[in-house]
């Protein structure tokens, strides 16, 4: 028995560009999605005198800086053992990225470098919740974070205390 919080918030969003890997001979072509992330916070008692757990602001600020941050990048996973990333040999504040016969050159500014193997949604559903986690895990039994990155597609990542 117990409760939880299910914070789904429009501006709980950000739009970005990956590829995902799929070994060392093939890969998605470059393109982006408008992924939409949702928390929900499992937690056994109330504080008895409020008959509530935490103020959702709190917590609706931390989602959203997380998506800010994330928000129009090319999400490159730093951790892929089938990548090459260096500077530009070309461009000063481009960063080269190589998978197999692929040559990527972007701004470094509009990057946004995970330390993932891969750009999926699992993952980016653990990465979230790993940011998150470890500011609220003493106040909830169990953490779950879900990216939603089209219609009818989503993964969550699971944790509990």
């Amino acid at each position: 028995m117990g409760y939880s919080l299910i914070l789904k918030k429009e501006n709980f969003k950000f739009s970005a560009s990956h590829f995902t890997i799929f070994g060392a001979d093939e890969a998605e072509a470059l393109h982006g999605h408008n992924y939409l992330v949702s928390v929900r916070l499992s937690f056994a008692e109330l504080n008895e005198k409020l008959e509530m757990k935490v103020d959702f602001k709190v917590i609706k600020e931390k989602i959203r800086k997380l998506c800010e941050e994330l928000d129009e990048k090319i999400l490159i996973p730093e951790k892929s053992p089938f990548l090459k990333i260096g500077k530009s040999p070309h461009y000063k504040n481009h960063t080269q990225v190589q998978y197999n016969e692929r040559y990527y050159c972007f701004p470094t500014s509009e990057i946004s470098f995970l330390p993932l193997a891969n750009i999926t949604s699992e993952a980016l559903a653990r990465h979230l919740w790993e940011k998150l986690a470890p500011q609220f895990k003493k106040d909830f039994s169990q953490i779950v974070v879900l990216v939603k990155e089209t219609a009818g597609q989503s993964a969550t990542y699971t944790h509990s205390q």
